[in-house]
């Protein structure tokens, strides 16, 4: 998944980092009013901010909504008292984190939040013999752990969790790339060629359909019996 940023104080400045270390995708502005701008070019799964920073610079729960009304929304607070949780969580925001948790729980809370805009409730995925694990960025196709690079991780988990749905080369490349020069094309072509050989294993169950000149559709052998992890 791919988080929005706002690495407005020392406590987003950290958990930025911590994310990067356990492997999130991340775009970073240290201009929160930046974001809806950011919003508009790209796709989240979740945007973060400092609640500290509402109210500075044009920075609104209303303006972020305006932009894109679906996108999940996790303020990161300091010694919040109730009244100010429940008016941000009115407000629009869809959680509030205190920034004195552990790593571990932060960045489980967080991904809590994302997954569930995907109508997730555990972070895993499982499409029959295919097991995607969110939390630990890893996949098996029955007992045998798949080999994946980060960026190939990445391009699986992004079509596994939008089955049937086609999703352009474009949108795949900005989710992996962000803001990044975007490689050769020959490289994702390649990215591409070594996930299908590895789900070929599946025996049908699972694979990538490719429509010629629109994107690609992650596909499963019987759709209806599909079991996302809930």
């Amino acid at each position: 998944m791919r988080y929005l940023i706002a690495e407005s104080n020392w406590d987003m400045m950290t958990l930025a980092q911590d994310l990067v270390t356990n492997g999130t995708l991340l775009t970073r502005t240290d201009r929160p009013e930046d974001l809806t701008h950011y919003m508009q070019i790209g796709q989240a799964d979740l945007v973060v901010l400092a609640a500290s920073q509402l109210g500075r610079d044009g920075v609104t729960l209303e303006n972020l909504r305006n932009v894109r009304s679906c996108a999940p929304i996790a303020l990161i607070a300091r010694g919040a008292s109730s009244e100010q949780k429940a008016a941000w969580l009115m407000a629009g925001a869809d959680t509030v984190i205190d920034s004195q948790i552990s790593c571990e729980e932060m960045l489980a809370r967080l991904q809590a939040v994302a997954r569930r805009a995907h109508g997730l409730g555990r972070p895993v995925l499982q499409y029959g013999p295919l097991r995607v694990d969110l939390m630990h960025r890893r996949a098996h196709l029955g007992d045998v752990r798949l080999k994946l690079t980060p960026k190939i991780y990445e391009l699986l988990e992004f079509i596994a969790l939008r089955p049937g749905r086609l999703v352009t080369r474009e949108t795949l490349l900005t989710h992996i790339y962000g803001l990044e020069n975007e490689p050769d094309p020959r490289v994702f072509d390649v990215y591409m060629c070594n996930l299908r050989a590895q789900l070929s294993a599946s025996g049908g169950a699972v694979d990538i359909e490719t429509a010629r000149g629109s994107g690609f559709r992650f596909v499963v052998g019987d759709f209806e019996a599909a079991a996302i992890a809930a």
